[in-house]
């Protein structure tokens, strides 16, 4: 298994991920402050995305050093997968070291929302990994949800206490983690769904003509339409590739969300990590899982014994 300590650096950093419970300014304080005044005594980059209050108490405090400080823009969190690989990006694009202050946006999530927010917490571990980023990730106790607080023990190796840090005994591997997120069935889609049937390579375009034409009466925008439409073509190659040869394109729409959903009734996948980290950039093959992740709003990736289900979201308005 991959070593999940990140490189030495000045100052005790066991593990690159570490989790802050804090439950008011001074205890987020007690914590920050160290992290990042220690980042800028070494030269190291320090990036802070964190709530408008809490940005608001670090330049306060920083003073004139706070202009040293990277501070993320607005929606730097857009959704699970496009904010692991920019922080993969932004590790891996430091000269050296760099301390990264991430705090995730959890209220007002649904249950499978905060499913992949979790889900993305324990797999920051894996994307930082050999990067030199330590990242530290503050949980407010007053006012998430227990069970936020509950599986935050679970997604970070490491605990920081002010200036303290210490190993997390409750910590869960990510690949088991992930794996577990992934034992919760997948509803059923409703009755008025349109589906299409392809058996090969052949038929992708008239995919693609059905499921734009659907897309356009769901009124969906027409640059999500493209992105959808390049997620249809990755998972559909996908299961004439190296699946079965055939499969199954089945759509339909809520309120809020348009869903698309690729079954390939023989193909296997090992969903735990698929399509979650940047792919090895010298082989092509891995690359589509990755894109479906990127380019839609939430993709679920499920095989039983039934095949390999991929299940591509676009909500409706941003």
């Amino acid at each position: 298994m991959t070593d999940l300590r990140a490189p030495s650096r000045s100052g005790p950093a066991p593990h690159a991920h570490h989790l802050l419970l804090y439950g008011g300014d001074e205890q987020f304080l007690d914590a920050a402050l160290p992290f990042a005044r220690g980042g800028l005594a070494a030269g190291e980059p320090v990036f802070v995305a964190t709530t408008r209050h809490n940005t608001a108490l670090l330049r306060r405090h920083l003073g004139a050093r706070a202009e040293y400080v990277c501070f993320a823009p607005t929606h730097w969190y857009r959704t699970p997968a496009q904010t692991l690989r920019a922080f993969h990006d932004k590790a891996h694009s430091a000269p050296g070291p760099s301390r990264v202050l991430g705090e995730t946006p959890w209220i007002g999530l649904t249950g499978d929302e905060a499913r992949e927010w979790s889900r993305y917490e324990a797999l920051l571990t894996l994307a930082l990994a050999s990067t030199g980023a330590w990242h530290l990730c503050p949980y407010d106790t007053r006012v998430l949800p227990a069970s936020a607080l509950r599986t935050a023990q679970l997604t970070h190796p490491a605990l920081t206490t002010g200036a303290e840090h210490r190993a997390n005994p409750a910590h869960v591997p990510p690949e088991r983690f992930s794996a577990a997120c992934d034992t919760v069935p997948l509803p059923e889609p409703p009755e008025d769904r349109a589906e299409f049937h392809f058996d090969g390579m052949h038929q992708i375009a008239d995919l693609r003509a059905f499921t734009a034409r659907l897309a356009l009466l769901a009124a969906l925008p027409a640059e999500r339409i493209d992105s959808l439409l390049i997620c249809v073509d990755e998972a559909a190659a996908n299961a004439v590739r190296h699946g079965g040869g055939a499969g199954r394109c089945t759509f339909w729409t809520t309120a809020a969300e348009v869903f698309c959903e690729i079954t390939d009734p023989k193909g296997s996948l090992d969903t735990a990590l698929a399509g979650y980290l940047p792919p090895d950039t010298s082989h092509l093959d891995g690359r589509g899982l990755w894109i479906i992740r990127q380019l839609s709003d939430a993709a679920d990736m499920r095989t039983t014994e039934h095949g390999t289900v991929i299940r591509m979201r676009m909500k409706r308005r941003r």
